[in-house]
């Protein structure tokens, strides 16, 4: 069966709020339901003591449409209503409402605007090889700022399905490597909500890590490796996060000023090659797409000496 909208229809024709000293009664509110279908049969009413409706059991009731006196127990803050139609048939949830402020006019509705107040590309997307886009954070802390006219603002949030944290401006902290979902949600006073915002993404902190090989076998002798003209160096790097962007290398030949950092690749140490024939020190390191690099690696190539 499929479960359709079942719209509620308030009709406000008298709206009285008591209070009593009883402590089993403390409010009681007075309205009327009106559907606007034939097949609307009763509504379930929820009272709520706070508007996380993630941390308790609500106080179910049920009732006619028509006009209602709805008690409100003590301690009991928010309730909110659906329609029942033949069949067990249930429409959605109405908003929850306040007890407080049911029936009263209503300040001129503010929206709450949340805003990362940390630089613009916070979270940044990288295509797979497959093709999908994934988010990685570039900074290991996020700040939720509420930023409206009111001030009375509360954030609820949690991280990877965790207990729900409150907080009125929460720091939030991505030390390690891996993959998050953050959920969370700004209220103002009078129960306006942006509704709830959900971020996954991954955090990648941790640098490539390169080797170094030889296309063919080295010769050793006396604890020394030696490699000719002919057998080129082969350099791999491996990353486990946003993966390689790529490895770059410089060299100092024979002692003298080290040249600038450039782009490794096939056709690199023939160039080395040709540009020096004497001793030669190697630097290379691998940068991954979010930045992350590597210390820098060394190798010495010394020149060998007839007898040697």
């Amino acid at each position: 069966m499929t479960l359709q909208n079942i719209p509620i229809q308030f009709v406000f024709f008298s709206i009285f709020l008591f209070w009593f000293w009883n402590p089993l009664f403390a409010k009681q509110i007075q309205f009327a339901l009106v559907p606007d279908r034939e097949d609307i049969i009763q509504y379930e009413i929820e009272l709520w003591k706070s508007d996380v409706l993630e941390l308790e059991i609500p106080f179910r009731v049920l009732s006619n449409p028509g006009q209602v006196n709805l008690f409100i127990p003590d301690g009991y803050e928010y309730f909110r209503i659906r329609a029942v139609a033949k069949r067990k048939v249930r429409g959605y949830w109405t908003e929850l409402y306040e007890v407080n402020q049911f029936g009263k006019k209503k300040k001129p509705k503010e929206t709450p605007i949340v805003k990362i107040p940390v630089k613009t590309d916070v979270l940044v997307p990288i295509l797979t090889k497959e093709g999908n886009s994934e988010l990685f954070l570039t900074t290991s802390q996020i700040v939720i700022v509420p930023v409206s006219i009111g001030k009375h603002f509360k954030i609820q949030y949690r991280i990877n399905s965790e207990p729900w944290q409150k907080s009125t401006s929460p720091e939030l902290n991505f030390l390690k490597d891996g993959s998050y979902r953050l959920e969370y949600k700004v209220t103002n006073e009078l129960g306006v909500s942006d509704g709830m915002q959900v971020w996954e993404f991954k955090v990648d902190s941790t640098p490539p890590e390169t080797s170094i090989n030889f296309l063919h076998p080295t010769f050793q002798k006396n604890g020394k490796s030696f490699i000719s003209n002919q057998n080129p160096i082969q350099i791999f790097a491996i990353d486990s996060g946003s993966g390689i962007n790529s490895i770059r290398y410089r060299m100092t030949c024979n002692g003298a000023q080290s040249s600038d950092y450039m782009v490794w690749n096939e056709t690199s140490w023939k160039e080395i090659l040709s540009s020096c024939q004497k001793d030669l020190l190697l630097e290379f390191s691998a940068i991954d797409r979010l930045g992350n690099e590597e210390i820098p690696k060394k190798i010495y190539i010394q020149k060998s000496t007839k007898g040697e």
